[in-house]
């Protein structure tokens, strides 16, 4: 019976769903917003509220390019995850105010910078679907002893696998992960939910806790299916208004629609508590199979991280966290690069050429020809 400690509430089996509201980066860089959507949360009765706290330089290279987001909105990359950066000193004022509010406050991390910032604040760790393969990230935040949460939107079989691995590296307790399906199509449409993947889950992985991150427009049609079919956690983004600027307003709750979601997953408790049907619309169920799509392949080229150097490296000039990075590429050619997997090994070597900045650490950085 899988279940996790996230400080004086536990999630899991036999348990009501633990319910979190995804700010994310809807706070559009103002503290008083951030607050406002605590609010809102608390309102709507959830038990978390979850940000994401991100440096552009600790996500994508520089040089990444640009993007257009499902709207037809152009964005350069770099530049606008800057505009999403939440300032050091939010975190414990965010916590605190939590706190007051009796509401569990976390983030998600996308760098080791941020966990370690984190840590005298929270009491569980959030890895986004695209940071999977960031096998450094899930190592550090395994090594807090907190648990981790991981979302595999854009994860196959064999990612999923390495990670859990990753997460378990320390010999902690066995009650310290857990693993939400998620479809990375903003908005969701209901026919890719492919809710019996949360089954295909919890069979594979029996000491973690199963999810669903839910990224359609719908407040209640997917979480609630999700709920009916065993999920213990579900995620679904806010904000205070779709009409807000930044580039995902568009596709998160309003705050009434965030309420509509909890009312309907604990009304769905209420009748499996009484052994009445709930039912689950068949378009939702899908294959059940972990698998991507061509359109998630392509998408997974963009934010699949590897390693770049950050700054010019010299020949025989020795690797390390100052000169390298493990970071998204967004439009950049990926072709020949290392896996994230093998960054700590490269921090032991010295580079046998000359290496510019921004340039990709392949196989030829470290081995003579």
């Amino acid at each position: 019976m899988a279940t996790i400690n996230v400080q004086d509430k536990i999630v899991g089996s036999n348990q009501p769903c633990f319910i979190v509201a995804e700010a994310g980066i809807n706070h559009n860089g103002r503290l008083e917003i951030a607050k406002k959507l605590i609010d809102a949360a608390v309102q709507a009765g959830v038990d978390a509220i979850k940000f994401q706290i991100l440096t552009a330089k600790g996500l994508y290279v520089e040089n990444a390019g640009k993007f257009t987001t499902d709207w037809g909105e152009e964005h350069d990359i770099y530049e606008i995850w800057k505009k999403t950066e939440m300032p050091d000193f939010w975190i414990p004022e965010l916590a605190n105010y939590c706190k007051q509010k009796k509401v569990l406050f976390f983030s998600s991390v996308f760098d080791e910078e941020t966990v370690d910032l984190l840590d005298p604040h929270v009491g569980i760790y959030k890895i986004a679907s695209s940071e999977t393969t960031h096998i450094p990230l899930l190592i550090k935040a395994a090594n807090t002893g907190k648990p981790v949460i991981f979302s595999i939107g854009g994860g196959r079989v064999d990612e999923v696998d390495e990670a859990v691995q990753a997460i378990q590296t320390k010999d902690i307790s066995s009650n310290n992960i857990g693993i939400l399906y998620c479809v990375t199509k903003y908005p969701t449409p209901f026919e890719l939910a492919n809710v019996r993947a949360i089954n295909t889950l919890q069979e594979k992985y029996p000491r973690a806790v199963i999810g669903y991150s839910d990224h359609s427009l719908d407040p209640c049609t997917i979480p609630v299916a999700a709920v009916a079919a065993g999920a213990k956690i579900i995620e679904k983004h806010f904000t205070l208004s779709r009409q807000m600027e930044g580039i995902d307003h568009k596709m998160s709750l309003e705050p009434h629609e965030l309420k509509q979601m909890v009312e309907g997953i604990r009304e769905a408790e209420r009748k499996m508590h009484n052994n009445e049907e709930v039912p689950i619309n068949p378009v939702l169920l899908g294959e059940g199979k972990i698998k991507l799509t061509k359109d998630l392949t392509d998408m997974m080229k963009f934010v699949r991280r590897t390693i770049f150097a950050t700054k010019d490296i010299k020949q025989g000039e020795t690797f390390n966290p100052e000169n390298i990075s493990v970071l998204r590429p967004g439009n950049r050619n990926t072709h020949g690069s290392l896996h994230p997997r093998e960054y700590t090994k490269l921090l032991e070597s010295k580079a046998t050429r000359g290496i510019q900045k921004l340039s990709l650490i392949t196989e030829d950085c470290i081995n003579e020809e």
